[in-house]
């Protein structure tokens, strides 16, 4: 079925949706077959120009993957066209074509007409082509994209993580009876619903529908609400009069839930279902949407609180690229990522740098795993981009509102005023954070500095947070645990957060002694795990730390870097690019972050050893641990380190290969993890 975001506007408290579906008076088509081609070309608008010739290609797509295969990459326009019958069931309907997302710059044409123009690379949009189509007929699609630079749309450049160009979100074009739920509305769903009063025996929510009608004359109509909670029972039913009298109406319902259950994370990521139905001229359109309750806020001195009761926030920040596809994603590859994230134990992710899949969201809503949401208003700045930046920020909120996952806005990383505080990207940080809360009072803004404390830009947002790079960039690992604390005592007002920390790792690389950081060509993945091991427990035994976020969940391409010997690639993920490792720096994390049994020998990809006695280090969550060396008993382990570590000193290895064996038991279940070392 089509999938939509759903849409919320000012409030008290977060409520959000997830999976959107529609009834079958909502017809739709998947568009995934095209024609491409990559280039400046005229007339490719037009209804007859002859693209036989062009390549077949599937969205999602993407023309960019020489930006992870070479060094630099193509920033330019391309094409693409397909030809889709419209069924003769949409006959008498509206019709609409929804882009989830063109990477960067498009226009729409629909048989020779130009249908509309988006910029900005990351977020929906939707335009409405019943005028341009005909039932039963055929329709010319012609989309033109462009990823080159464009100083008025953020990002303004490629410094920190590519520009892909393409179709690489899905198509379809559906269609509604003539009075509907407005789809165009910022390419939502057209249904808000909001948390207006709570207590333990009652939730009071307000729904609120945008109705869209193809002409202005007076309509009595009927709508149609139904609530069901996560086991389908229905909850509450409401059913009203109304009447349209403009092409555009807005519906609020008060509708009160009884012994609310609240949307509480990982602990118990509880959703409702709301159903929305439209009937006009005998015609329903109808809406069914998902949903959760809960509250958030933030204590300087104490950390994160959901619901009112102290919640710590660790996690991971996260790229939407694979090495094999690019950001050209199935929903199977979004859905495997955030099985990652889920299996690591995060409680909270930040979706770096842009807007995410609508999928992802849903999954964070799912998994109950808290997202920093975030524009992509990142490092640079033109003083040219605002307008751009304030419609991203808009499609942001008013696409992802609902999502009870999502509990800050980002308003930009690591955008720099060097001057002074007159500067533009200053006084765009100040409209931005208007718009945020104008459209979303319920939720706190945020950004990622790389300052000081203090800052022409600094703690203009809600929230701050801090990127920091000790011992990588600059200083030591233990530097981290300094500035906390100096920075806690010396300014006890300001939340602490702690949005990127993380150095390079390479699996092909595993002589520690041979390190070259930050740019060199030598980053092994032993020193990677070591500077977790130092890090993690800094910010674990300082609960004032509202959140922190390892960068980055998984490696990703930047075109023209050479570090750490693979080009154009950011080594700090804690899973490789073609999700094909997880590097130990995972496993010591899910050990420390997870509920289910964790049992795993590290370094194992150091599997040629010339010393004859070496410690053998396990990653843990069990009680306790047997060593085997050959089949034979060496030793027994209980943990007792506070960060799921355990050595085995001193284990003696015999010439030629060893087979290391560990086993623990809990709970009638038997674990156990091998590897093999040869001396």
């Amino acid at each position: 079925m089509f999938k939509n975001t759903l849409l919320l506007l000012t409030f008290l408290s977060t409520i959000a949706q997830g999976q959107i579906s529609f009834v079958k008076e909502r017809n739709h088509i998947s568009l995934t077959e095209w024609k491409f081609k990559k280039g400046t070309v005229y007339n490719a608008f037009q209804k007859d120009f002859d693209s036989t010739s062009w390549e077949e290609i599937k969205v999602p797509h993407t023309y960019s993957m020489d930006a992870i295969n070479e060094v630099g990459y193509y920033r330019g326009q391309a094409w693409y066209r397909s030809r889709v019958r419209i069924p003769e069931s949409m006959g008498g309907q509206r019709i609409f074509i929804r882009f989830e997302a063109v990477g960067h710059d498009s226009k729409v044409f629909v048989n020779g007409k130009e249908i509309g123009a988006h910029i900005g690379g990351y977020s929906a949009f939707c335009y409405e082509i019943t005028d341009a189509v005909t039932a039963d007929h055929d329709a010319i699609l012609a989309i033109h994209v462009t990823n080159e630079p464009n100083f008025k749309r953020i990002p303004v450049n490629d410094k920190l993580f590519n520009i892909y160009g393409g179709i690489y979100r899905p198509v379809q074009i559906f269609s509604t009876p003539k009075t509907a739920i407005d789809p165009t509305y910022y390419a939502s769903s057209g249904v808000f619903v909001a948390l207006k009063e709570k207590n333990k025996s009652n939730a009071r929510i307000e729904v609120r529908t945008h109705i869209a009608a193809s002409d202005t004359s007076n309509k009595r109509s009927k709508i149609e609400y139904h609530i069901f909670n996560r086991d389908k029972k229905l909850l509450a039913s409401v059913t009203k009069d109304i009447y349209l009298s403009a092409t555009d109406t807005v519906i609020t319902e008060p509708i009160n839930i009884e012994n609310p259950i609240y949307w509480n994370g990982r602990k118990n990521p509880y959703l409702y279902t709301v159903k929305v139905a439209i009937i006009s001229d005998g015609k329903k359109d109808e809406i069914h949407q998902s949903f959760g309750l809960k509250t958030f806020k933030i204590d300087a001195q104490k950390g994160s609180y959901l619901n009112d009761a102290p919640y710590r926030m660790y996690g991971v920040c996260m790229h939407q690229e694979w090495k094999q596809y690019g950001p050209a994603l199935k929903g199977e590859h979004h859905i495997k990522d955030m099985e990652m994230v889920d299996e690591i134990g995060a409680t909270t992710l930040r979706l770096s740098h842009y807007q995410h899949s609508d999928i992802t969201y849903q999954q964070a809503d799912e998994k109950g795993i808290l997202v920093w949401a975030e524009i992509p208003y990142v490092h640079d700045y033109s003083g040219r981009e605002g307008d751009n930046a304030k419609q991203q920020l808009r499609e942001l909120i008013l696409q992802n509102y609902n999502h009870p996952s999502i509990y800050v806005w980002g308003l930009w990383n690591e955008v720099r005023a060097y001057q002074s505080s007159e500067e533009p990207c200053v006084s765009l940080t100040h409209e931005l954070k208007k718009i945020a809360h104008d459209l979303d009072p319920t939720r706190l803004t945020t950004s990622a500095s790389d300052r000081g404390m203090e800052s022409n830009m600094g703690n203009i947002t809600d929230l701050q947070a801090w990127n920091k790079y000790y011992g990588w960039y600059y200083g030591y690992y233990k530097d981290m645990a300094t500035w906390l604390d100096e920075s806690h005592k010396k300014y006890p007002d300001i939340a602490l957060g702690i949005s990127e920390y993380g150095i390079g790792g390479n699996i092909f690389q595993q002589d520690s002694t041979r390190l070259e950081k930050p740019s060199g060509n030598y980053f092994p993945e032993s020193e990677q795990t070591k500077y977790h091991e130092i890090t993690w427990p800094i910010i674990k035994d300082r609960p004032f730390v509202w959140s922190s976020f390892v960068w980055n969940m998984f490696d990703f391409s930047v075109g023209g870097w050479n570090r750490g010997g693979i080009p154009n690639l950011n080594h700090k993920g804690l899973v490789t690019y073609d999700r094909a490792v997880k590097k130990d720096a995972f496993y010591f994390y899910k050990a420390n972050w997870s509920d289910e049994p964790v049992l795993y020998i590290t370094e194992r990809r150091n599997s040629i050893r010339t010393a004859k006695n070496i410690d053998i280090k396990v990653y843990t969550n069990l009680p306790e641990v047997t060593l085997f060396i050959n089949e034979k008993k060496i030793a027994k382990e209980k943990l007792t380190s506070d960060t799921s570590t355990m050595v085995f000193k001193n284990v003696s290895l015999s010439k030629g290969e060893n087979t290391i064996k560990i086993t623990a038991k809990y709970q009638k279940e038997v674990y156990t993890d091998t590897i093999v070392l040869s001396y």
